[in-house]
């Protein structure tokens, strides 16, 4: 509960808080006259010119609209907390009080909401949950049971309700609450009424996760087994769960093997398959491993290391005394086992198995060989001996000179070269590998390679040759074929290159400079003509009421739940005003709209409040910190990344702590307005070094010294520079904040950042 208040009570820094609001007045509201009704009206209509803008105004407009929102929200979680709060209601105003009631609560005015509730509102059954969270929190939990009417008995309403009638969020609290006050049986008997076919599957998971925890921490593991296992279908939190139990009542084995089937299921998230694998591991070793059969066994190592656990992999393997069955089973043991090898970082002992491996008689075929060969070329280039990995290479090229892997190992071969050797000899390489290409999109990409090679080579005449010769032809090929044309001083020939290159991929990085270089007209819908840029009419109805009492109550998922569904299956009016709520939650790009469609939900001003502060503090365009915002996090405030970055900014926390002045903890990088802060000034410090936003976003993502070489060794920071970046990872980063830049400026009409 804690936590989804601390969400609400820091909005303000981030999104508005007014998610759950209704689009107008109540119907049966006569109009507000009341100073709080006042003031929340002139919120609401503030709230209502912010959607306007965010759905179809300019960047300009829905600055101005977040800035009167902001100051109206202030106004009016001043008034909630210091105006008199009235003794009795109109029958035409319950509504709006009803709502008040809530924003009292969700601000953490508990005294003054439940003076609302046990007065005039008293009577307002779908507040009873929050009536009953509020007495808890004041006064008891006992305090709060009784206004449930919980744990059912004669004397209570609740028994003549029926169980089956009380909602999720009674129950949630309930359960919460008997906990609080140590009834551990009023606790199990909300949770089984959670239990009911009837009950969303969010909360039903719940209440088998939390009871299942409840029976085993009071003596009970099998009762709790069975109500885990006997589930159709389980989250990864309640597969943990069972397995643990499992392994607690003796069946190792039995428990390695669910979570096994775990990680290697590919429809699961990279999060959860990682939990699996890593609690399996310290299940499966010496009898137990040996139980496995083969290919749960491969399956199990293949997982640890899908999941970035290569080492961990090498010693489930190592660990293994059964034998293989056959020799196909030992050939992919040794094979799985060179991959390993590889993948941790042992370039010795894979270049070592690979070598073995490739002298063995029986290769299946030509292509088993040439896989063979290019791990070893891989492992040798990791270990910088140039010219063994590039025999290895073309050995890979030649046993498979038709295939996927034949292509691959040329492709690495010409980046090798492009890295080790002059670029006239990268040059040549490089026509090398096109004639061993058969896929048109990587014979395009080596053209182009080709082409840079020349123009680093200071001939710009065999660069004109190499894109204007045959062989594929995409965005790419044209844009540099109209940026060697403009560099020889022959415009006329450049501006076609460029318009075709803006036809063909007008969002790709490729695209956009074509259409900056050409000074083309900004269109946001170019290369989708049928997008809608601006919703001129656009009707959203409220939110369900019980999405936000749940998330008042604290059952966040399933509040979360709801509105998901809502905003994916519901009307277009009702799911518009769901997509709203979501918004405000932090959730973007959630709606039944085509998404490619819809570039406003596409590309959301994601915590807009928080942003434009920032970017107005640091003199940075919103559009480059929603760019950022978008790669690093997908504007998942909750984001962690292995290497421990953290937040929408996708911040460590020395670095933050730097930044702040102060040490910080990983929890305080969570909150939307303090990342955003802190990275828009981290991004200010390196636009300011670097004077331009590509190396920026270079140095954000590759690092600064790496940024400060490559600026060192080429100055002028042109296509040609991103280009030649030399980290790949880097280099599409730098190419895909550009243009997505360019997209939110065109889709909100700003003025384009430099």
């Amino acid at each position: 509960m804690g936590a989804a208040l601390a969400v609400f009570l820091h909005a303000p820094l981030a999104f508005p808080s007014t998610a759950w609001a209704q689009s107008g007045p109540s119907p049966r509201s006569p109009g507000p006259s009341h100073e709080i009704l006042t003031a929340r009206a002139a919120r609401e209509a503030a709230r209502s010119r912010w959607l306007t803008a965010r759905w179809s105004g300019t960047l300009a407009a829905l600055r101005e609209a977040q800035v009167r929102w902001d100051q109206a929200s202030e106004t009016y979680r001043s008034v909630l907390r210091t105006a008199p709060l009235p003794a009795a209601i109109s029958t035409r105003r319950m509504d709006a009080w009803t709502s008040v009631a809530m924003d009292l609560v969700e601000n953490g005015e508990w005294a003054r909401g439940l003076t609302l509730l046990r007065g005039p509102l008293a009577s307002e059954r779908s507040l009873v949950s929050i009536h009953a969270l509020a007495a808890a929190r004041l006064e008891s939990p006992a305090a709060g049971l009784r206004v449930l009417g919980w744990p059912p008995d004669a004397r209570s309403s609740f028994r003549a309700e029926r169980p089956s009638a009380r909602d999720e969020a009674q129950l949630y609290v309930a359960a919460t609450l008997s906990d609080s006050a140590g009834s551990p049986r009023s606790a199990r008997a909300a949770r089984w009424h959670m239990l009911e076919e009837r009950r969303p599957d969010r909360a039903r998971s719940w209440a088998r996760y939390s009871l299942a925890r409840s029976l085993l921490g009071s003596g009970e593991p099998l009762l709790a087994k069975a109500i885990l296992s006997r589930a159709p279908s389980r989250t990864n939190q309640e597969t943990l769960l069972l397995a643990d139990i499992t392994a607690a009542t003796g069946d190792t084995a039995a428990a390695a093997r669910s979570l096994i089937a775990a990680a290697a299921r590919g429809d699961l998230a990279t999060a959860d398959r990682y939990a699996s694998a890593k609690r399996a591991a310290g299940w499966v070793q010496g009898a137990t491993l040996d139980s496995l059969s083969e290919r749960e066994w491969m399956s199990f190592v293949r997982a640890l290391a899908d999941v970035g656990e290569p080492s961990l992999a090498l010693r489930v393997m190592e660990g293994r005394r059964k034998p293989p069955p056959d020799a196909a089973a030992a050939s992919e043991r040794e094979n799985v086992r060179a991959s390993l090898l590889y993948r941790a970082r042992r370039y010795e002992a894979s270049s070592a198995a690979y070598r073995v491996l490739l002298s063995r008689p029986g290769v299946p075929s030509s292509g088993s060989r040439a896989d063979l060969a290019l791990g070893l070329a891989r492992s040798l280039r990791a270990l910088h001996d140039f010219a063994a990995a590039d025999s290895k290479f073309v050995l890979a090229a030649a046993l498979d000179s038709a295939g996927t892997t034949g292509e691959t190992a040329a492709w690495e071969r010409v980046r090798e070269w492009e890295d080790q050797r002059t670029p006239r000899e990268a040059a040549i390489v490089l026509r090398w590998a096109r004639t061993r290409t058969r896929t048109p999109s990587l014979a395009a990409v080596m053209r182009v390679h080709e082409a840079v090679a020349w123009i680093r080579a200071d001939s710009l005449a065999s660069a004109d040759s190499t894109l204007g010769g045959p062989g594929p032809e995409d965005a790419r090929v044209f844009f540099w074929r109209g940026w060697v044309a403009l560099a020889q001083g022959d415009s006329s020939r450049a501006l076609p290159s460029f318009r075709r290159a803006w036809e063909l991929d007008p969002w790709s990085y490729e695209g956009v400079r074509a259409r900056e270089l050409a000074r083309l007209r900004v269109d946001a819908t170019q290369g989708n003509p049928d997008a809608r840029v601006r919703h001129t009419s656009r009707v959203a109805l409220p939110a369900p009421s019980s999405a936000r009492i749940l998330d008042l109550v604290g059952f966040h998922d399933l509040s979360l739940d709801i509105l998901r569904s809502c905003a994916m299956g519901e009307s277009e009016a009702r799911a518009n005003g769901c997509v709203d709520a979501l918004e405000a939650e932090g959730i973007y790009r959630v709606g039944h709209a085509d998404i490619d469609r819809d570039l406003r939900l596409r590309f959301p001003p994601a915590f807009a409040g928080a942003v434009f502060r920032a970017a107005d503090e640091e003199s940075l365009s919103p559009a480059f910190i929603w760019t950022i915002m978008r790669l690093e996090s997908g504007y998942n405030p909750a984001a962690r990344s292995r290497a421990g970055a953290l937040g929408l900014l996708q911040l460590i926390v020395p670095t933050a702590s730097r930044l702040a002045g102060r040490p910080l903890s990983e929890d305080s990088l969570l909150d939307p307005g303090l990342n955003v802060r802190l990275g828009a000034m981290y991004l200010r410090r390196l636009v300011r070094e670097f004077g331009d936003l590509r190396p920026a976003s270079a140095a954000y993502n590759g690092g600064e010294e790496a940024v400060r070489r490559w600026i060192a060794a080429r100055p002028r920071v042109d296509d040609l520079w991103v280009e030649l970046i030399p980290y790949r990872e880097t280099r599409e980063y730098v190419k895909q904040t550009y243009a997505a830049m360019r997209r939110y400026e065109a889709v909100y009409e700003a003025t384009p950042a430099r």
